[in-house]
């Protein structure tokens, strides 16, 4: 699939509503006390190209972006992939730059992350315009317009190497509920959505405390956002994570997200998974996948005794930013990268001064056999996670996905060394 460039006009600096912003103030003034300070590092000059293994920040999307590019290759063959992470309300994008332990998962990966502020310093406090249903690609001017013009800029970087096909975006709280929208509004620019504690579409500020919609109502909402983008849901994917001890968003909003995206997607094989093999420095809590005929689609995960935050998993925590959690960065990274199903994964990254030829799929000493997955797993061609029967298998180098559970029998071929296939026989 080949990634939009929208024509958007460009945002100029205007008064909300003071309305909206009364009340705004008026939920925040109640519920939002920052667990934690975090003095926002200083900001690097704009660059016209990101240094590698560093936080640069640079103007994008008409927005100050905190941004990391890593030394490391792709972790799939198309392209390096972009993660967009969205801050809350008071938290700040320096916040997550300082805290939200991006870095270690972007060099694994070799992913690049952009954390960008809400223009105009938000609607109040910092806070995402993702309110009520007047959002439109067609006629922009909220943030919507802002996000879309940071994946163009951003892809039109030559120096990033990024794929289009693999763009995603992640927001706490505010930052959150704007994921889902810009979710809804773009799924054909969007691959994957990670929604931490966001209210749910068409809501208002004064409705963060109680699920004030149905699963029927968000999803009509959801839809009537797509628009002309609506086929991009055939291939996009969902993450949705909360604390269990979260007191300011209401916690039934996590599962009508993933419910209403299910929904969309036909994704109606419902599993629970344990969060036991997880990273992060506290995995109490639970998990539950939706999944159609082909995989994995949405997932959702409660971590237990973790409030009103990024779950961080590791590193110095800060605003809102918690380190006694699942490390939320890896797991969804991992989510949306397993699971994608617009990238090429055709072939390998390749060096072009390295005069050596990829390994003959012929040659007779690859491996070609069929086995359990768990044989598969255990000889080193399959990776999985989740508990037995409804754990996902994927192929080791290539990815493809082999089905759920130890005793699902799969046909693998090693295409090149440490690159297994899925094939119908040998």
């Amino acid at each position: 699939m080949t990634h939009p460039s929208p024509s958007v006009a460009r945002r100029t600096p205007r008064r909300r509503p003071l309305r909206r912003g009364l009340a705004l103030a008026a939920a925040v003034a109640l519920t939002l006390v920052p667990t934690a300070a975090v003095a926002a590092p200083h900001a690097d000059p704009p660059a016209a190209q990101a240094a590698a293994g560093a936080w640069t920040s640079r103007t994008a999307g008409g927005m100050t972006t905190q941004l990391y590019v890593p030394t490391s290759e792709p972790a799939l063959p198309a392209g390096r992939a972009l993660m967009i992470s969205l801050h809350g309300c008071v938290q700040t994008a320096a916040d997550l730059r300082t805290g939200g332990n991006w870095a270690a998962t972007a060099d694994a990966h070799g992913m690049v992350v952009a954390a960008p502020a809400a223009p105009d310093g938000g609607v109040l406090l910092g806070c995402w315009d993702y309110y009520d249903t007047g959002h439109s690609r067609a006629n922009p001017a909220r943030h919507d317009d802002n996000l879309l013009q940071l994946v163009d800029d951003l892809l039109g970087d030559a120096s990033l190497g990024l794929d289009p096909n693999q763009v995603y975006l992640t927001g706490l709280s505010s930052g959150g509920g704007e994921t889902m929208v810009m979710g809804c509004l773009a799924p054909d620019v969007f691959a994957g959505i990670g929604i931490d504690a966001g209210p749910t579409v068409g809501t208002t500020s004064a409705q963060i405390s109680y699920v004030a919609t149905t699963q029927a109502q968000a999803t009509s909402t959801c839809r009537s956002f797509a628009s002309t983008g609506s086929p991009g849901f055939a291939t996009q994917l969902t993450s949705v994570v909360h604390g269990s001890s979260d007191v300011t968003v209401a916690p039934g909003y996590n599962a009508l997200n993933a419910q209403v995206m299910a929904g969309i997607y036909g994704a109606s094989s419902q599993s629970s998974f344990s969060l036991a093999g997880l990273p992060g420095t506290n995995t109490a809590g639970s998990g539950t996948l939706w999944s159609d005929a082909d995989g994995p689609r949405v997932s959702l995960v409660t971590n237990t005794n973790v409030g009103h935050a990024w779950p961080a998993g590791g590193g110095p925590g800060g605003s809102y930013i918690t380190a006694s959690s699942i490390d939320y960065p890896a797991y969804v990274t991992d989510f949306f990268l397993d699971h994608n199903r617009r990238v090429d994964r055709s072939g390998e990254p390749t060096d072009p001064t390295d005069p050596t030829d990829p390994t003959d799929p012929t040659d007779p000493e690859a491996y070609c056999g069929a086995a359990t997955n768990a044989q598969h797993q255990a000889a080193g061609r399959a990776t999985s996670y989740g508990i037995d029967p409804y754990n996902p298998y994927y192929a080791v180098g290539s990815l493809d996905y082999l089905g759920q559970g130890n005793a699902t029998v799969t046909t693998l071929r090693e295409t090149s060394e440490g690159v297994y296939e899925r094939v119908t026989g040998c």
